[in-house]
């Protein structure tokens, strides 16, 4: 009777530590989405999520850290050099980055994986002195969806 208590224990903590260890969706390749001329190359390594976008030939690329550590992106502004701050976490499977902006707005992203393969990202922006921007068009709210082109 004992050995079936620490049996059933034993298994399930297993059970539990293999939930909790379950590997977070990997956004790594090449991405597109219907009717778009814009591209998005994404890599992962370890905790560092890369994205580039190409349009017309002309890319720019965001690091991201995907462990809650802020990254931050200079860019050359109307008045000088400039700087967005990020921060990404995940909630359960989907990786949601906060980027404060050098103009005082707040941009949530919401990135997720589909059970299709497609990848579903989600934007929320806040203007200055936490006034929201105007509601997006109607079907906007569920994001745009990706496809993989490689």
């Amino acid at each position: 009777m004992r050995t079936r208590i620490i049996l059933s224990t034993a298994l399930a903590i297993a059970v539990v530590a293999g939930v909790s260890a379950q590997e977070k969706p990997n956004f790594a390749g090449k991405w597109k989405a219907a009717g778009s001329f814009t591209t998005y190359a994404i890599t992962v390594d370890g905790n560092k999520m890369t994205v580039t976008m190409t349009v017309a030939g002309n890319s720019e690329s965001t690091v991201y850290l995907l462990d809650g550590t802020p990254s931050t992106k200079t860019f050359e502004g109307p008045n000088g050099p400039a700087e967005n701050v990020s921060v990404s976490t995940w909630e359960g499977d989907v990786l949601v980055t906060t980027t404060k902006t050098a103009f005082g707005t707040t941009l949530v992203e919401k990135r997720s994986l589909e059970p299709d393969g497609t990848m579903r990202v989600q934007t929320i922006l806040t203007m200055m002195q936490g006034k929201p921007a105007p509601p997006p068009p109607p079907g906007a709210a569920a994001g745009m969806v990706f496809k993989k082109i490689g």
